[in-house]
């Protein structure tokens, strides 16, 4: 098991200059914990996420998916020409296509979402530290996880009592 590191702070201030020390010091797994949002701490965090660009594919590769299946099922399978239109008429597959696409798109968001935020887990470890209640309230709290590469947990610690952390811990990380 490898260790998490968590540093209260006092203010907004104080913990958006400790997310880019420790971004100048190499750490990239840095989570932070607000009692409310905030924009700079989110833009000194930069997290990228890769979720937008995979609902896109995944809506266009369900969308080609349901026009194909209904182009092999209608038009080369199982050809009728009923009211005089051909086999493979595009305009009759519109609505079956965007449909499908819609639906694959909403639900790889919904399941992306879950799974990207974390929302799959019901309790974390974070919640036992002594004090960390007091996020829901008036404290901001920085977690430097144990999995990234450049972790050493006593220049962590270091780092983050020097720029103004007014309490550092640790918690046990699952793998």
């Amino acid at each position: 098991m490898r260790e998490r590191m968590f540093g209260e702070f006092p203010g907004e201030d104080t913990i958006v200059r400790a997310i880019h020390a420790l971004h100048r010091d190499g750490y990239r797994r840095i989570e932070a914990y607000m009692p409310y949002p905030s924009h700079l701490v989110e833009e000194a965090l930069a997290h990228r996420t890769r979720l937008p660009y995979m609902i896109f594919a995944v809506g266009i590769a369900a969308a080609l998916g349901a026009y194909g299946l209904q182009w092999l099922l209608v038009a080369h399978l199982y050809p009728l020409i009923v009211g005089g239109r051909p086999p493979h008429f595009p305009i009759t597959f519109i609505v079956i296509t965007f449909e499908m696409g819609v639906l694959f798109a909403g639900l790889t968001a919904f399941f992306g979402t879950l799974s990207c935020g974390k929302l799959g887990r019901l309790v974390d470890d974070v919640q036992g530290i002594p004090g960390f209640t007091s996020v829901t309230r008036d404290r901001f709290w920085l977690e430097v996880s144990g999995s990234d590469p450049a972790f050493d947990a006593d220049r962590v610690h270091a780092l983050l009592l020097e720029c103004g952390a007014v309490h550092v811990g640790t918690v046990e990380e699952e793998r």
